[in-house]
């Protein structure tokens, strides 16, 4: 059984608010998940053995063992929501093979609750999650496990992946200044993405020690973009002529990726009344 899921683009880190938004982007991650009874988990990342105590929790639960071969284009570690991305790749195969409907409010609480009790993020990344598995643009309630809103516009998007690396989070510190970046969530709760990102940009890059400048530099040419996660990425949403003037002005900070961004969900799911709730 296969499933996949897409990466997924900080326009606000719920982080500081327990609030935030993301946006899908076609980078993708696959799980192909082979059970075998009475088997160990074995999982294989491109071709390498490697060891996961999510995806051990989640097929322990259900009592299968077997193999978990995964080949995912995100970066790890990068703010590109990479393990959202592979909470839902393997759900969704797990969820066929199991015959169950793929409902995506289930995937996604499941995907939350996971992910907060293995450690793996401080928020449950319900927003990335959302982002991955729905396309488009989404604004969440993290600690209530729903959406405010998910938008479909056709945009490109580019990845900056900086030779820096990721720099230190200190969620007490984040979160004591809360304040800062709450008009970002009122930004994202109109729709108005681009002046979210640029108050979540200046506040996250001030908190973690990211350089402003690179997103100043898409600021200069009217470009909406911004960091991703806790970093070390950046992100930027637009046409395809935009998204390719960013990357030329991007290029000396490192390796950049310019791709869709996805107004469908990564699989066929259902997407219930349930997710969403009213502000």
């Amino acid at each position: 059984m296969i499933g996949t899921a897409y990466a997924a683009g900080t326009v606000l880190n719920a982080l500081a608010t327990g609030k935030g938004s993301a946006f899908g982007i076609e980078i993708k991650t696959t799980v192909k998940l082979k059970p075998e009874e009475d088997k160990e988990i074995s999982i294989t990342l491109n071709g390498r053995k490697i060891k996961s105590f999510v995806a051990e929790r989640i097929l322990r639960a259900e009592n299968i063992g077997g193999e978990v071969v995964v080949k995912s284009e995100i970066p790890g570690g990068s703010g590109l929501g990479s393990s959202s991305a592979f909470v839902n790749a393997l759900l969704i195969a797990l969820y066929k093979f199991r015959d169950f409907e793929i409902n995506a409010h289930e995937i996604l609480k499941t995907n939350a609750r996971v992910s907060l009790e293995t450690g793996i993020s401080y928020t449950g990344a319900f927003d990335d999650a959302a982002a991955s598995l729905l396309g488009g643009f989404v604004v969440s309630d993290n600690i209530g496990m729903k959406l405010y809103r998910w938008d479909r516009p056709k945009f490109h998007a580019a990845v900056l992946i900086p030779e820096f690396t990721r720099g230190k989070v200190n969620w007490r510190e984040i979160r004591k200044n809360s304040a800062e970046v709450q008009p970002a969530f009122e930004y994202a709760l109109d729709g108005n993405y681009c002046r979210a990102m640029r108050k979540n940009t200046e506040y996250y890059c001030r908190m973690i020690g990211y350089p402003l400048e690179i997103a100043e530099a898409g600021w200069k040419v009217n470009v909406c973009c911004g960091l991703s996660g806790n970093g070390p990425a950046y992100v930027a949403f637009g046409s395809k002529s935009e998204m390719k003037s960013i990357a030329e002005v991007w290029r000396p900070y490192g390796k950049v990726i310019v791709r869709k961004v996805p107004d469908s969900p990564s699989e066929d799911v259902q997407v219930p009344e349930s997710l969403f709730k009213d502000p």
